[in-house]
């Protein structure tokens, strides 16, 4: 089956994550693939806990976050090599008989803001093997693409305290 997390709010990557866990507590062998999220000034709590429970993940993505603590915005062509390096990393662990959960984080996203190829991602969906749970989060509304997935989620900012100036916080936002 296919998850497709998206919309502007607050919870793709939360809700992934959650099923995370679920899985883990099923016995499901889960791992995830985060995209655009690399940095050395941070770290996402989340991976603290995969490392504590032998949760296989893979970090993809340059520094967003500047000296003064505002993000980054924009795409150079190093955060481009740095999506495709996690778009090759899912492509070896889709047929790897070990993984039952394979969240996919922010690569609707990279693909919406031009970090990947929308062919690149529609080729994916294609060869997702049957007993594989994917889920793909990020910004997206790509109709077709998102035709292909067996569920949709929306999350939708209705209210967001950034908008108010309020910084990302660690253990909150990651």
């Amino acid at each position: 089956m296919i998850h497709a997390y998206i919309g502007d709010g607050k919870g793709k990557t939360t809700a992934g994550i959650g099923l995370i866990i679920r899985a883990y507590g099923a016995n499901k062998k889960t791992a995830l693939i985060a995209f655009d999220k690399g940095s050395k000034s941070y770290r996402h709590s989340e991976f603290t806990v995969f490392d504590k429970l032998g949760i296989e993940y893979y970090v993809t993505g340059l520094e967003r976050m500047t000296l003064n603590g505002k993000f980054r915005f924009g795409t150079t062509n190093e955060d481009i090599a740095e999506a495709k390096r996690g778009l090759s990393k899912v492509f070896e662990m889709l047929n790897r008989p070990d993984i039952d959960v394979l969240v996919l984080d922010e690569i609707l996203t990279a693909m919406t803001y031009g970090l990947l190829e929308r062919t690149a991602i529609l080729d994916l969906i294609s060869i997702i093997p049957k007993k594989l749970e994917v889920i793909m989060t990020g910004r997206c509304d790509d109709e077709k693409l998102l035709q292909k997935a067996d569920l949709i989620t929306s999350m939708n900012k209705i209210k967001h305290y950034f908008d108010k100036g309020v910084q990302a916080r660690e253990g909150i936002e990651y």
